[in-house]
This record gives structure tokens, sequence and C-alpha cells, in this order.
């Protein structure tokens, strides 16, 4: 398939979703495409992962290829970044207050919440796990772009598992185009005090429609760029998000504490110890981006 054409049938996905007017029907369209990220776990499977290995792994961070080099640790904190960003904020906000929840359904929507993180935690590493094989036979993931991945896995995993991958990689990439398009089309309505709902009709909200397809277009035209570094963007906004998180959530934390505004639904003891070390171990992943950047031979 042409890239164009990719691109473009994705854009116009996008738009079908958002045509209804309907926040409902885009929740349903985005979280059946959000459980597609599943396709993971079977090619993790076809990789032949040692479970015994995964697990020391994750447990112990050992062995660090290359050991705590500057270049592991901006991809570590673009990791981070890619995790705990920004957007993710004006996303939830908006999703909440276009789907109409109530304080009484409060609870409902934190464990939808934490579901959702934890899937996502499961599907991501069942993709680390299925790129493995390439990894162990000393090849570099700066050699690919796009679906030269899973090109590039077939002579291990098979050309069932290789298929999945690469329609894994697409489904994921639309997941992202659509939430973030989304966060950025309520953000700006936030800013600018016009209509942002994915529930307000075409003539009153065209300019936050206009946002979101906007958005994913300018994203999609971003890696048709002939040429382009698409690893480094991508490792760069991330690192960026990762430094923009900490000030984001400070006024999130002051505002969720505030008597006056939030009643008896302000943080309690435990959410505020919760919020409070998210933030610090993001400006302590700041800081060490800046050590990198600074003083780089400290860590050889």
């Amino acid at each position: 398939m042409p890239p164009a054409l990719a691109v473009g049938g994705s854009v116009l996905v996008i738009g079908v979703a958002i045509s209804t007017s309907r926040y409902r029907t885009w929740e349903r369209f985005a979280i059946a495409l959000s459980l597609g990220n599943a396709i993971f776990l079977p090619v993790a499977l076809l990789a032949h992962p040692d479970l015994s290995v995964i697990g020391h792994a994750m447990l112990t961070w050992s062995p660090l290829p290359g050991g705590l080099k500057p270049d592991t640790i901006t991809l570590m904190i673009a990791d981070i970044g890619a995790t705990v960003t920004p957007w993710m904020l004006f996303f939830q906000q908006g999703a909440v207050a276009d789907k109409g929840l109530t304080p009484s359904e409060l609870s409902g929507a934190r464990i939808d919440t934490l579901i959702g993180t934890i899937l996502a935690a499961v599907f991501a590493i069942a993709a680390v796990v299925a790129t493995a094989p390439l990894f162990s036979h000393g090849i570099s993931a700066g050699n690919f772009q796009a679906a030269q991945f899973a090109q590039a896995l077939q002579p291990l995993i098979g050309r069932l598992g290789a298929s999945l991958f690469a329609i894994g990689i697409f489904e994921a990439g639309l997941v992202a185009a659509i939430a973030i398009s989304t966060s950025s089309a309520y953000a700006f309505g936030e800013v600018t005090r016009t209509a942002h709902s994915l529930n307000a009709p075409l003539r009153d909200g065209w300019l936050f429609y206009a946002v979101l397809l906007g958005s994913a277009s300018v994203a999609g035209g971003l890696t048709l760029v002939p040429g382009a570094p698409l690893e480094d963007i991508v490792i760069l906004v991330n690192v960026v998000a990762t430094l923009a998180m900490p000030p984001a959530l400070l006024f999130l934390i002051v505002i969720a504490n505030d008597v006056e505004l939030m009643g008896r639904y302000r943080n309690g003891r435990l959410a505020n110890l919760a919020g409070i070390g998210v933030t610090v171990f993001l400006v302590g992943s700041g800081l060490a981006f800046a050590v990198t950047v600074l003083f780089p031979h400290l860590l050889g």
C-alpha cells in the first residue's frame, strides 16, 4: 500500500469516527481500536520468549545493553514521556465532560482508567518482547522505519507473526493519532473558549473538528516527508513531554486540593502522596536528562 494512501485512509477513518457528532459512537470506535493492541500478544508468543529471563529483566533492569549511557537514559526518559504525558490531562478531562460523568460515577471512572493502564502496559511489553529477536541477533532498531520492522522480523518469527506485527503497529499508530489529535482539539477549545465537545454539531464545533483533523493530518503528513528522521522526532517529542509534565501536574495537584473548588471530592492523603511521588519522579527524570546533555562524560 502506498504510504500516502495509508496516511490518507487513516485520516479518513478519524473523520468518520467524529462525523456522527456523538461522543458515545467515537468512544466505542476508539475502544475497539485500542483493544486491537492485543494483537501484540500472539506476536510475542511467536517470538518464543524465555519468561524467566523477562521476569528477571523487569525486576532487576539487567543486563542493560551498553550500560547506563546518555543515549540509554534519553530513550528511557522518552519512554516515560510516552506514558505520562501532558496531553492526557486534557484528554481525560475532556472525555469525562463529554461522557457526562457525575460525581457518583467517579469510582467507576477510576476503575476504567486502572484497567486501561494495565492493558496498555501489558500490550506494550508484548510489543517489546516481539521485537526482542532482532536485538538478540545484533540488529539495530535505527536501521528500520515503519513496515521495515515487520519485514526484518519475518525470518525470525515467521510470516504470520510479521504480518500481525505490521497490523499492530499500524493500528497502534491510528489509536495514538485519534487520542492525541482529540486532546489537542480539547486543549485548543479550552484556551480559546470555543466549543470543544465530540457531541457538538458541526456548525457549532467546526473549529474543534478542524483542529482535530488538522492535527492528525499534519502528523500524518510528517511521516511522508522523504528522509525525515522519524525515530529522532518521536524521541525528542516524548522527552519534551517528560520535561513539560511536572508543572502541569503541580497545577493539577493544587486544583485537586482546593477546598472551595473540589469540596468533599478534594484529594485525600493517599492521592496527594501518589501525585507528588509521580511529580518528583518526573523532576528527577528531567534532571537526569540535563546531566546527559551538560555532562555526558560523567556517564562514560
